[in-house]
C-alpha cells in the first residue's frame, strides 16, 4: 500500500511539474483562466443539454425523464460523497499552496474559486463527470467528445493552475460517475421518487419548472450563491459585523423560502405517491 501510495504521489507531483512548467504562457495562462471561471461553457452548457433532453419529443421521453432525475441526484450524492471522503481523510494541501513545490508565475493574477477545502477529492470532477456520464448514457454517440471536453476543458485547467493533484480529478471523476450509475440502475429513484415528481409535473407545471429553474440555475453555477451565503455568514460569526450577519441572514431568508415552498408541496407529493402505487 504504501509502495502504490508513493506511486501515486510521483505521478502526481510529475503531471504537476510539467504543467507549471508552461506557467507564464501568455495564451495558456489566459485559456486555463477562462476555461476555470467560465460557467456557461460547463454547468450552463450541461445542464441545458439536460433541458433539451427533457423536452426532446420521442417514444421514451418517459423513460428519458425518469433517467434525467435519476442522474441529477446521483450528481448532488456526488458532491456529499466526495465531500465526505474530503472531511475523512487526512487534509491535503492544494498544490498552488504547497511551499514545498517549485511554482512558476503565471502572466495574469488568478482568481481561482476556492475555499479552505482538502484538496482530495475533487469536488469539482466529481461533479461535472457525474453530469457528463449521465449525458454520456442518454446520448451514447457523443458519449466520448462529452467525457473528454470534461477532461480537458473543465479538469485539466485546475490541474494546470494548481488548484488539483491529478489524483484528486481521477478520485473525484470515478465517485461522480459511480454515484450516476448507481442512481440509474435505483428502482426506488426510478419509481418512488420519480413517478410521483413527474405526477406534479403534470398537475402543477408552473410550481415545478419554476422550482426547476431555482435549481438549475444554482446547479449551473455550482451553488456560487449558496457557498458565498454560508461563508459570510461563518465569517460574520466569527469576526461579529453586524452588518455581514444581516445580509448573509438575508441571503439564507431568500433560500428559506424557496425550502418552505418546496416542503409546501410534499404533502402532495405524497399522495401522488400513494396513487401511483395503487395504479401499479
Amino acid at each position: 500500500m504504501n509502495i502504490l501510495l508513493q506511486v501515486v504521489q510521483n505521478l502526481d507531483l510529475s503531471v504537476y511539474s510539467f504543467l507549471n512548467g508552461f506557467a507564464g504562457n501568455w495564451l495558456a495562462d489566459h485559456l486555463a483562466n477562462f476555461e476555470e471561471n467560465n460557467n456557461l461553457a460547463k454547468g450552463g452548457l450541461f445542464l441545458g443539454m439536460y433541458v433539451y433532453l427533457w423536452f426532446r419529443v420521442g417514444p421514451d421521453k418517459e423513460e428519458r425523464r425518469r433517467a434525467i432525475l435519476a442522474i441529477l441526484t446521483g450528481t448532488l450524492l456526488a458532491l456529499v460523497v466526495s465531500r465526505t471522503i474530503a472531511d475523512l481523510t487526512p487534509f491535503r494541501v492544494r498544490p498552488m499552496f504547497n511551499l514545498n513545490l517549485a511554482h512558476r508565475a503565471y502572466s495574469l493574477e488568478t482568481h481561482p474559486n476556492l475555499v479552505d477545502w482538502s484538496s482530495f477529492p475533487s469536488d469539482t470532477a466529481a461533479y461535472f463527470f457525474a453530469l457528463a456520464f449521465g449525458l454520456a448514457c442518454l446520448l451514447r454517440r457523443y458519449s466520448v467528445p462529452i467525457l473528454l471536453y470534461t477532461a480537458g476543458w473543465i479538469c485539466l485547467p485546475r490541474l494546470y493552475l494548481g488548484e488539483h493533484y491529478l489524483s484528486d480529478i481521477v478520485v473525484g471523476a470515478a465517485v461522480g460517475i459511480a454515484m450516476v450509475k448507481v442512481s440509474l440502475k435505483s428502482r426506488w429513484l426510478q419509481q418512488d421518487v420519480a413517478s410521483p415528481v413527474l405526477l406534479f409535473m403534470e398537475a402543477k407545471p408552473h410550481v415545478f419548472y419554476a422550482a426547476a429553474f431555482l435549481v438549475l440555475f444554482e446547479m449551473g453555477v455550482v451553488f456560487n450563491d449558496v457557498r458565498f451565503t454560508a461563508q459570510q455568514l461563518i465569517h460574520a460569526l466569527r469576526g461579529g459585523h453586524s452588518h455581514e450577519l444581516l445580509r448573509a441572514l438575508l441571503g439564507f431568508g431568500v433560500l428559506g423560502v424557496v425550502l418552505i415552498a418546496m416542503l409546501g408541496v410534499s404533502p402532495f407529493l405524497r399522495k401522488l405517491s400513494a396513487r401511483s402505487r395503487r395504479l401499479r
